[in-house]
This record gives structure tokens, sequence and C-alpha cells, in this order.
């Protein structure tokens, strides 16, 4: 009879002990929101949510990137936006430098302003970015990867944007362009001096229509590097979905169980503990 009193105790305590696991699992589950602990838990769930964790892996650091591109692209596009409007200006003076009743006094401060522009153009195309790097590559375009077997180009070379650019006198550059155009302003001999600006300012006319279609060709940039950030944007939400479809614990009916749990073990330590007050004698009765 002791005896089996003793295997009685010894099963009750290991329900108790399974009891007490199960609590603490209901309430690491809670804790984590998963079901999946361990993969043990469910293989085939705890596999998939393994291959999701890769993806994610993966596509965090294209959304690093393309955070990167997307700041290449929006500087791009600031800086192309105040080229742009220099050289309106500079079409603007070389207009009114065109006009007979222009002084040389006034001619010489057009040229003035037209070098000035020069100099600007010529720092803006040396602009840095975040990383200290040239803005405008002086070689190939630097392309950045986004996306499995992807690159993007958030901004063209320099040459693609301030090189080559057809002018009647042949392909110059943009500061070239201008430079040329105070020159001409200036040129002492008028038959010379009119020749030199009407070839000056269909040059300008040249650069400023070459500079606003890069500018569209930026935004066009822009625009892709955005698309690609939301279609991560939303890959990242959905991945977030499935994973939380497999893993993730139905707290409702997690909660119910653990209350109901916990229930049944302060019932069963409750009449563990009333048992176990009797002495060996009133085991023995």
């Amino acid at each position: 009879m002791i005896s089996g009193t003793r295997y009685r105790l010894t099963a009750e305590i290991n329900r108790q002990s399974d009891l007490a696991r199960e609590i603490a699992r209901a309430q690491m589950e809670i804790s984590t929101q998963k079901r999946i602990l361990n993969p043990s838990d469910d293989p085939i769930g705890a596999a998939r949510v393994a291959e999701i964790d890769r993806t994610q892996a993966n596509e965090e650091a294209w959304r690093r990137n393309v955070e990167t591109a997307a700041a290449l692209a929006s500087r791009a596009d600031t800086t192309l936006a105040s080229v742009e409007a220099v050289m309106v200006r500079a079409k603007e003076l070389m207009v009114a430098a065109s006009s007979d009743t222009m002084s040389d006094q006034n001619r010489a401060t057009i040229a003035a302003e037209l070098a000035g522009i020069a100099e600007d153009i010529a720092t803006l195309i040396d602009t840095r970015d975040s990383r200290g790097a040239l803005l405008f590559s002086p070689g190939d375009a630097l392309e950045i990867p986004v996306n499995a077997g992807l690159r993007v180009a958030p901004v063209a070379s320099r040459a693609d944007i301030f090189e080559g650019i057809d002018t009647p006198g042949g392909p110059m550059d943009l500061v070239a362009i201008v430079a040329n155009a105070a020159a001409a302003v200036t040129e002492p001999d008028p038959g010379l001096r009119e020749a030199a600006m009407r070839a000056s300012l269909e040059a300008v006319n040249a650069g400023t229509a070459h500079i606003t279609a890069e500018r569209g060709e930026q935004g066009v940039r822009g625009a892709r590097v955005d698309n690609i950030k939301e279609r991560l944007t939303e890959s990242e939400l959905q991945l977030n979905e499935v994973r939380t479809d497999i893993e993730g614990a139905d707290l409702v009916k997690v909660i119910a169980s653990l209350e109901a749990k916990k229930l049944s073990l302060e019932a069963a330590q409750a009449v563990f503990a009333r048992v176990n007050q009797n002495t060996l004698f009133d085991l023995l009765r």
C-alpha cells in the first residue's frame, strides 16, 4: 500500500511538472507571439520561416542600397535644377548682349556674369555626395545592386550630362559653351563679335535644351528607384504576413489554454498539499 501510494505521488508530481512546462511554454508563446519556438515544433513551418529569414536579410541589404540610390538621385536632380537655372540666365544674358544699343561697359558686365556662371557650373559638376564621392562619375555611371540580378544607375555619368553637346562649332562641354559666350561678348571687332555671339547664343540654347532633357532623364531615373523601393516595401509586408501566418501564435486560444492549465495546476497543488499533510500512520490505517 505504501509502495502504491509512493507511485501515485510520483505520477502526480510528474503530471504537475508537465502542466508547469506547458504553462511556461504558453507564456513564452504569448511573450514572443510565436507558436514555433523550436524547429521540432513544426519542421516544415520552421524550414519555411528560415527561407523567409534569408529572403528578408537579402531584401534588407537591397533596401539600404535603394535608400542610397534614392539619395543620389534626389541630389542629382537638385544639382541639375541649379545648372538649368544658370543656363537659362546665360541665355537671357546672351540675348541682352546681342542688342545693338549695348555699350562696351554693359557687355563687359555681362561677360563677367557669364564667366561667373561658367565657374558655378564647374563647381556644380564637382558636387560630392554624402559618401564624399563625386556625384557625377567621371567614368562610367555608378551602378547599385537593388535586387537579385538587378542594378540601377541613379545618376548618369559626367560625360553623358555635361559633355559632347552638339553646337554649331562641334561637340562641346557645358563649361566651355558658357566660357566661349563670355569671350564672344567682349570681342573687340564688331563683325567678329556679331558672328561669335550668334554662334555662342546657339550653343547656349543647345546647352540649355540638353540640360533640360538630362534633368527630365534624371527624373525618370529617380522614379525608377522609387518604384523599386516601393516594391521592396510591399515585399517586406507580404513576407511578414506570410511569416506571421506560419509561426504566429493564436493568442486568444493560447491565453484561454494558459488560464485553464493554471487553474488545473493550482487545484492539483492544493489537493496535493492537503493529501501530503497526512502522516505515515494516517496512510497505514
